[in-house]
């Protein structure tokens, strides 16, 4: 890691996110989604990188469980041939040890079945896992950590019961922080001004928001998740770029809706450790999206794009399903949030050399993506370190 940021010529706002700074591989000791329950059938076995530690995640007896994915003995990897002869068992390929799914232990050694290790107190690291709400969440962070609530490491809301989830997950070349910073960017709207969504559901959106202290609400309480809320203000809005005093281009406004006399848009945005966006009334009303953005390494991350909303019965549940399927995913997805993957592919190129975080050009609208990275800081339960992730 380059020490550079901690130059005495820096100035306070930028040392005051050194932390954040150090996390290119994540936060360590945070729940994390995997992936979605439906992707843990009986008998399979899903592959995942989280923070740089390769994770096998298997159904055993209803019950979803996470090892490393290394073996105890030479380090073999198992989900390169994986070998599961019993529903809780799992076997290196390479010598046969054989180790248990919940506890990590060794079982047996098919290669050498009167060794010493079998039974011993060694065994492979296991993870502590949760599911809510069609998600697998990991636990990743030191052994020996008191381990939160999953409800301190998700936005408010998400884990409210009568909450249907539709979503898929892709893998972005970009780093993970790319990710929180595009979501709370004031001035990236302009980004999606073309997007269908927009037509489809009516809703307006401007060029950009003035970031604004005024409309910033930090939440630091010390049992709840922690982030970041941006309130727009609508008399802080932009809807025309203007080139030599001629408009040249204008966000999409489709003027204040009959039956309330307001703007259809997005009401608010949040962000939250360890690195969740949650977005009000997107893709349209009755609807929140919460977009996760896992590290997988320095330069690759997993962002699960997941829609949520209130349903009083199954048949509900199911429209919603496949509204998501017809419509949504479509639209929201393909037509306007791979905008955002997008651009953070692009900006990887800059940001992968540690000097341009320090390079970078912010501007007073940029407000927000800096109190982010500050509250990261100031609440980090600690950096995942590269020999964390061998």
């Amino acid at each position: 890691m380059a020490d550079s940021f901690v130059d005495p010529e820096l100035s306070n706002s930028k040392r005051a996110w050194n932390e954040y700074f150090e996390a290119k591989v994540g936060f360590r000791n945070y729940w994390y989604p995997a992936c979605f329950s439906r992707e843990v059938q009986n008998g399979e076995v899903v592959v995942r990188k989280i923070l740089g530690e390769g994770i096998l995640l298997r159904r055993v007896r209803g019950r979803v469980r996470a090892i490393r994915d290394r073996c105890l003995h030479r380090g073999a990897k198992f989900s390169d041939k994986v070998e599961c002869y019993t529903p809780d068992t799992i076997t290196c390929f390479y010598h046969g040890f054989t180790f248990n799914w919940e506890d990590g232990k060794v079982e047996t050694v098919f290669g050498a079945p009167e060794s010493a290790v079998i039974g011993s107190k060694r065994r492979i690291k296991t993870y502590p896992v949760k599911e809510a709400n069609g998600m697998v969440f990991v636990f990743v962070g030191d052994e020996d950590y008191a381990v939160p609530p999953l409800a301190q490491d998700v936005p408010p809301e998400f884990l409210d019961q009568g909450i249907a989830l539709e979503g898929v997950d892709i893998v972005i070349r970009a780093n993970w922080r790319m990710g929180p910073e595009g979501g709370i960017d004031e001035i990236h709207r302009y980004l999606h001004r073309d997007s269908p969504l927009l037509l489809y559901a009516k809703k307006s959106i401007p060029l950009g928001h003035a970031g604004a202290s005024g409309q910033l609400e930090i939440v630091e309480g010390p049992e709840g998740p922690k982030g970041i809320i941006d309130r727009f203000k609508p008399e802080r809005m932009f809807w025309d770029g203007v080139i030599h005093g001629k408009v040249v281009v204008s966000g999409v406004n489709f003027g204040p809706q009959p039956d309330s006399g307001k703007h259809k848009r997005t009401l608010y945005t949040s962000m939250w450790l360890p690195a969740c966006l949650k977005v009000v009334s997107f893709p349209d009303n009755g609807f929140n999206l919460f977009e996760w953005y896992v590290p997988i390494d320095e330069t690759t991350h997993r962002c699960f794009m997941t829609f949520t909303t209130a349903c009083t019965n199954e048949d509900e549940v199911q429209k919603f399903k496949e509204d998501f399927k017809l419509k949504w995913k479509p639209l929201a997805v393909d037509g306007f949030l791979m905008q955002d993957a997008f651009a953070r592919e692009s900006i990887q190129n800059f940001y992968q050399n540690d000097r341009a975080w320090l390079q970078e050009c912010l501007v007073e609208d940029d407000i927000m993506l800096m109190e982010w990275r500050k509250m990261c800081s100031r609440n980090s339960r600690g950096v995942q370190r590269p020999s964390h992730t061998v």
